[in-house]
């Protein structure tokens, strides 16, 4: 992410996520798993704990197997933002996919009632509220690009949204670094955290079985027409396996994992705000991101910290890097948090596509045979793998097809096996077209 000075570090300052402090996760099923399961479920982040409460209530024997702790993967390490979006807008993808674009664009918003009536109906306790969401132009090039999705929100899809002009955006952000705004009100924040836990705790009470520590390490399928699901030393046959790894496809999905490039987004975290001045920086409490490729989310904490996410470049970076070059990113935008500490860093994998679209489907795996996954948020996973959870469980369950995102095709990384070498010239040129508003 390149050099930056040293950020000022709070006496408290810890390398960890802000999130996980002062959330109790659940227990992790005791014991072993069982040698036999309808369905194997991989990975505990929010698309498998949901499909794993979705089969368990329609009476399947559902096991799930993460690889760490619950609660220490991506659900809990995101920012928190629930947002109905994918990287293209409705008209785009209508030009490139026809009727079945709008499917995509339905499906996000579905995700979004998902998430809100899932908090709703269940009471949890996750700091949620309805914010709304402010995207705003880095450059003037992108002020009309921020127009015509106004009229996509308005027109085509029937949502509230208002262009900000420059002059209008400080009712809005307490920077004067942006040249426009568009502001949206269906999206959310939320505790990530609390409410991955949450998730956790319905699917435990539904009759999933949850293990930790289970790394799968291979997947074949079985002489009895099922699927042998080995986790060291542990084995399970299962009549069907749902891979939820989004960001952590391995070798035991090797078609998966060229289609699916982890790419590490980092966070900080500041000491707690006077009051007064978390407003001058978001008067209103929106979920704030900008246009870049390299781009810069932020909000303010619900115990009024301000969190600031995201990266500078391609190239593999640590966390102690990372922090030093977002706070100097942070005050570009606020400079009113000069005398500001961090409290918090931390970093966690995105799974990045090609098409930069969310997939899912059957995916073949080693020695033959095909199993069923979702993967590819991109950045937006709060909203999308809870729902893409609760899809698989219906679709596995014979009730529905697969969701849209199956008919796409579903293209592979270019020589995913040199990333490490390639990615920081493209990174470089994602930056000259950051610098230019492109």
């Amino acid at each position: 992410m390149g050099q930056a000075p040293p950020a000022p570090l709070g006496r408290d300052f810890s390398p960890s996520v802000l999130w996980h402090f002062g959330v109790e996760v659940p227990l992790a099923s005791a014991g072993d798993p069982p040698l036999e399961a309808d369905v194997v479920v991989v990975g505990a982040g929010y698309a498998g704990v949901r499909a794993a409460t979705g089969l368990a209530a329609r009476g399947k024997q559902v096991v799930v197997l993460e690889a760490d702790d619950l609660g220490t993967g991506a659900s809990t390490r995101n920012g928190g933002m629930v947002i109905p979006e994918l990287k293209s807008g409705p008209r785009a993808l209508a030009r490139r996919y026809g009727p079945l674009g709008r499917e995509l664009v339905d499906s996000v918003f579905s995700a979004f009632n998902l998430v809100e009536n899932l908090i709703a109906e269940n009471n949890i306790d996750c700091d949620y509220h309805r914010f709304g969401g402010l995207l705003l132009a880095h450059h003037r090039s992108q002020v009309a690009h921020l127009q015509e999705e106004v009229s996509e929100w308005r027109d085509d899809l029937g949502e509230e949204a208002q262009f900000l002009s420059r002059s209008e955006l400080s009712t809005e952000i307490g920077s004067d670094k942006y040249f426009g705004g568009l502001l949206v009100s269906r999206t959310g924040g939320l505790q990530p955290a609390k409410y991955h836990a949450a998730l956790v705790d319905l699917a435990l009470k539904a009759g999933a079985q949850i293990f930790d520590h289970k790394r799968v390490t291979s997947i074949a399928q079985d002489s009895r027409g099922g699927y042998q699901v080995k986790a060291g030393s542990t084995v399970i046959h299962a009549d069907e396996v749902f891979l939820a790894t989004n960001a952590y496809a391995d070798a035991i999905a090797p078609e998966l994992a060229k289609r699916v490039l982890p790419m590490g987004s980092f966070i900080i975290a500041t000491e707690v705000l006077d009051p007064e001045l978390a407003a001058s920086c978001i008067p209103n409490g929106r979920m704030v991101y900008d246009t870049k490729n390299f781009l810069f989310y932020w909000r303010i904490s619900p115990d009024g910290r301000m969190v600031f996410g995201g990266r500078t470049s391609l190239a593999t970076t640590t966390v102690a890097e990372a922090q030093d070059v977002l706070y100097q990113k942070l005050l570009s935008v606020h400079p009113q948090l000069v005398s500001t500490n961090l409290e918090y860093a931390w970093g966690g994998n995105v799974a990045i596509t090609f098409d930069r679209l969310p997939h899912c489907g059957r995916t073949p795996i080693p020695g033959g045979g095909s199993v069923a996954f979702a993967t590819g948020c991109n950045g937006t996973g709060v909203a999308l793998a809870t729902w893409f959870g609760d899809q698989a469980a219906s679709w596995l369950s014979g009730e529905i097809a697969p969701p849209p995102f199956s008919q796409l095709p579903f293209p592979k990384v270019p020589l995913v096996s040199l990333r490490n070498w390639y990615l920081p010239v493209v990174g470089q040129y994602f930056h000259w077209r950051d610098q230019i508003g492109r």
